[in-house]
């Protein structure tokens, strides 16, 4: 099952216990589809970036869980469908990973190849003053 990681913001104004039942039913949808949550980090009450619905603040949430694929439709339509939920991001990890670890090994490729180009020309250099002490 691939890693994925969920972003919610709650609205603010939702009684706690609305919250919690929100949380709960999320919850509840990726452990009756046989996934497991791996982390919860909830980050509590922030001020958002930009007013959404007129709200400044909001209550932020992140989860680390395993699933299948088909589950994310069912929790992204929950998520949509739920007056409690401001924002949702789902972000599939194992591509991200992925995507990180191809732009690693590209960017360790170019500083290898200016560091050999920096060693080229210092060798260069090294060889002319030598060339013009000789002479």
């Amino acid at each position: 099952m691939p890693l994925y990681e969920l972003g919610i913001i709650i609205d603010p104004e939702v009684p706690p216990e609305d919250e919690t039942a929100t949380l709960e039913k999320l919850e509840g949808i990726i452990t009756e589809s046989g996934g497991d949550i791996i982390d919860k980090d909830p980050w509590g009450r922030r001020q958002l970036a930009y007013p959404i619905q007129k709200k400044n603040y909001g209550v932020y949430h992140f989860w680390a869980f395993n699933v299948e694929g088909e589950i994310l439709d069912k929790l992204n339509f929950e998520m949509r469908t739920n007056d409690a939920v401001m924002r949702s991001l789902i972000l599939n990890m194992d591509r991200e990973l992925r995507r990180k670890r191809k732009m690693d090994v590209k960017l360790e490729a170019r500083a290898a190849k200016k560091a050999a180009k920096a060693a080229a020309k210092a060798e260069a250099a090294a060889a002319t003053a030598t060339a013009t002490a000789t002479e």
